[in-house]
């Protein structure tokens, strides 16, 4: 998360801050083999701490119907195209957020440490729509959103 700039430390919380309770997930990430590949450990935001209009407002965020994208497999297959697909590494922690959210963590010494996020945590209410908006940019280098499924984008001018 350091590198991504997803938070600053603060020494003092600003006067009536509602914090968002946060928790670490491990993971064991395995091989096919059942072999151990990595340990992940993800810092999440805990929903259930967000209040609408404090430290969030929007949370709908559009994604590709599945009958769309079987429709799509299905004509890619049947005329021989190729398939293809991009991945964002570390996709919501490059989210901008736009309220200003605060949360706690224990440091090794067992203090408390406080901290504004600059950028989304997995967990938060407001991440996928904020990730949505995020992808809108897409528009400019050419793709555009579907009539039909705004979760769909079009390389070809005929959606809009």
């Amino acid at each position: 998360m350091g590198k991504y700039g997803v938070f600053t430390g603060v020494n003092k919380l600003p006067e009536g801050v509602k914090l968002v309770d946060t928790k670490w997930v491990y993971v064991v990430k395995r091989k096919i083999d059942r072999s151990i590949e990595k340990y992940k450990a993800r810092k999440v935001g805990r929903v259930f701490t967000q209040e609408q209009g404090v430290n969030y407002d929007e949370t709908y965020a559009q994604m590709i119907r599945p009958r769309t994208l079987k429709i799509i497999l299905v004509i890619s297959l049947h005329r021989g195209w190729k398939i293809r697909q991009w991945d964002v590494v570390a996709a919501y922690l490059q989210v901008e957020l736009h309220h200003d959210v605060y949360v706690s963590d224990v440091n090794e010494d067992g203090e408390i440490e406080y901290w504004k996020l600059n950028k989304a945590l997995y967990g938060l209410k407001q991440l996928g729509h904020e990730w949505y908006k995020t992808l809108k940019i897409l528009e400019i280098a050419g793709p555009k959103e579907c009539i039909g499924d705004e979760g769909q984008y079009n390389c070809q001018h005929s959606c809009r």
